[in-house]
């Protein structure tokens, strides 16, 4: 009841606002006619007949449905009801009834599909959100012998007599600029554990969040790049009138990544469109963008109208079980990237420029794509390489920008690990804590060569066997470049006077290590003391000599503890260090006994990553 009285209130408030009359759902009629409003193909709205077949009246709003049979050249021209003609406004007897959302297979009569209207009430709930600013028991009656509604995802292998099976009609996602690689990950997900190398960062986020889950998971199926041309587009771009297209953009720019519905109802600069949620989001902020349909295509799993996203006009704020709403001229805020990539065996460079936006569940995952592609357009090929990283992330609520450089090698697809450790980063902060850092921009500076520019650790050498607590340890390191020169690095690291055990052990590796078993995780207090962190992680290209001890906890737990008490690094230009080696050095002490010859404790987990940097 409470939901009727609302929605009641809702439709008494608006009926002096709305300048088109509207039906109310529990007005609705079986065997009532009337038509909905779509563009099939150029920028012609044409009309499709519908008659109500039946009612799905369930507890509550969200599964109430008007059950039509929709007829007519565009439907038959489109082969059915297709992607991208969700939203299309359904009038019964002159009166606004609601939104087409959603298709229904029905046993009788399987080469016919029904479609379902989303009743408007609840859309124009959504108007009324937008209105007032908030983006900061049932069953089936009707004319046909259904004894049940059993909602989908899609088409079951067999149609059961008397089932009426209820599907949503997806929005098709329109690309332009973004190729076939980038849109299967955009729609499969980007899990970072599937790059090891990279664990260093995995700490910082809980473990469901270790992936961004992909479109596909929204149950959007239909992934289409948009023509940038040609005699089929339509010459001019429609108003945002009932039966339009519109769009809901994610990215704009150089590339271009976006939904495509239609609108059902515009008040003013407010509009509700698709008559299902795109990612139900709830709030949202979205790019509202206009549209144009090519044209409409008939397939074997579903229709789909294929369209190109134009510019920007306004903001989706409100993404909901019943639809999509937007703001003209509100634009949301957004995350500007930029691409500067230099492929020096090719002597080639591009630029990438393009808004995506703030979304957490989204960016990262969109953050990566956009890296991805300007990589891809750069070097024009998949293979191995090596690339010098450098990459800024800044927000109105940043204490200072966050600056990272790198090096990644790869033996197989270097262009898929630049963008990755910037979009972990990203999601780190995004879901940080201690507050919002509101990211407003993403540099990335790359210089990329086909070579393997890598170093090897070979060894490490002490200039005496056994040391004193309080001694200086002098070493060498012997490295060799990728398939070139030994070349030797010498360094000195002091024991700590007060050193607990019989041994300390000198360690070499490169890039940064997991913590080892007597050493703490990081402690933060605030968004200043996460960036500082992050900042200091060493970079693959460092080399680091690490000096360990032994913790005096280890007696009392029953186990070797390590934790390192010093270390000296230095980087080594655009070479990626791999490999690794470690010295256990016995200390001397005085009145005390030889020491044994046996290391009691672990040798830890030193990073042998091998030359293939983070994938």
């Amino acid at each position: 009841m409470k939901s009727v009285f609302v929605l009641t209130l809702i439709l008494v408030a608006m009926s002096g606002v709305l300048a088109q009359e509207i039906l109310p759902f529990e007005d609705v009629e079986v065997g009532m006619k009337g038509y909905g409003l779509t563009v099939v193909a150029g920028d012609e709205i044409s009309r499709f007949e519908v008659e109500v077949v039946g009612i799905i009246d369930e507890p509550g709003v969200e599964n109430d449905f008007i059950v039509v049979r929709a007829f007519g050249d565009a439907v038959e021209r489109s082969g059915g009801i297709a992607q991208g003609m969700s939203g299309s406004p359904v009038y019964l007897e002159g009166k606004l009834a609601g939104a087409l959302s959603r298709t229904g297979l029905w046993a009788a009569e399987p080469e016919r599909p029904l479609g379902l209207v989303t009743p408007i009430e609840p859309m124009l709930e959504i108007l009324q959100e937008l209105e007032h600013g908030l983006y900061t028991e049932g069953g089936f009656h009707g004319s046909l012998p259904v004894e049940r509604v059993e909602f989908v995802e899609g088409p079951p292998a067999t149609l059961v007599d008397g089932v009426l099976y209820v599907m949503p009609v997806s929005v098709p996602v329109l690309s332009n600029g973004i190729s076939s690689r980038a849109l299967r990950i955009l729609r499969d997900g980007l899990s970072f554990q599937d790059y090891p190398a990279f664990n260093y960062l995995w700490r910082f986020l809980p473990p469901w969040k270790r992936e961004v889950a992909g479109l596909g998971s929204y149950g959007i199926t239909k992934f289409l790049q948009a023509p940038t041309g040609g005699t089929q587009t339509p010459s001019r771009t429609l108003d945002f009138v009932p039966g339009a297209p519109v769009g809901v953009g994610l990215v704009d720019g150089d590339l271009r990544l976006g939904a495509l519905g239609t609108v059902t109802l515009r008040e003013g600069d407010n509009l509700v469109a698709f008559g299902h949620p795109f990612l139900f989001s709830g709030r949202s902020r979205y790019f509202l963008t206009k549209a144009r349909v090519i044209d409409t295509f008939a397939a074997l799993d579903a229709p789909f109208k294929l369209g190109v996203l134009e510019e920007t006009v306004g903001g989706v704020y409100s993404d909901r079980w019943a639809g999509i709403g937007g703001v003209m001229g509100l634009d949301p805020r957004a995350v500007e990237l930029l691409y500067h990539i230099s492929d020096h065996s090719e002597l080639h460079t591009e630029y990438l420029r393009c808004r995506m936006v703030d979304e957490p569940r989204l960016s990262p995952l969109l953050l990566y794509i956009a890296g991805l592609e300007a990589m891809d357009r750069t070097l024009d090929r998949i293979g191995p390489g090596t690339a010098m990283v450098r990459f800024t992330l800044d927000g109105d609520n940043m204490p200072w920008p966050f600056v990272r450089q790198n090096v990644y090698l790869s033996t197989t697809d270097i262009a898929s690990l630049v963008p990755l450790e910037a979009a972990l980063i990203y999601m780190i902060l995004a879901y940080n804590e201690f507050e919002d850092p509101e990211i407003t921009g993403v540099k990335f500076s790359v210089t990329a060569v086909e070579e393997l520019k890598a170093v090897e650790i070979l060894g490490l050498v002490t200039e005496k066997d056994t040391y004193a607590p309080g001694e200086t340890v002098s070493f060498d390191l012997y490295v060799r470049t990728w398939r070139g020169d030994i070349e030797s690095l010498h360094g000195k690291l002091t024991i700590p006077a007060d050193v607990y055990g019989d041994y300390v052990e000198l360690r070499a590796y490169g890039g940064p290590r997991p913590l080892e078993s007597g050493e703490k995780p990081p402690f933060f207090e605030s968004l200043e003391d996460l960036l500082d962190y992050l900042a200091g992680i060493p970079s693959f290209n460092t080399i680091t000599v690490e000096l360990f001890a032994l913790d005096p906890m280890s007696d009392a737990v029953g186990q070797a503890l390590v934790y390192g008490v010093d270390s000296v690094s230095q980087q080594m230009g655009m070479r990626f260090v791999y490999g690794q080696d470690r010295v256990f050095i016995p200390l001397v002490r005085e009145e005390s006994p030889p020491p044994s010859q046996e290391v009691p404790f672990s040798e830890g987990e030193g990073q042998d990553v091998g030359p293939e940097g983070g994938g």
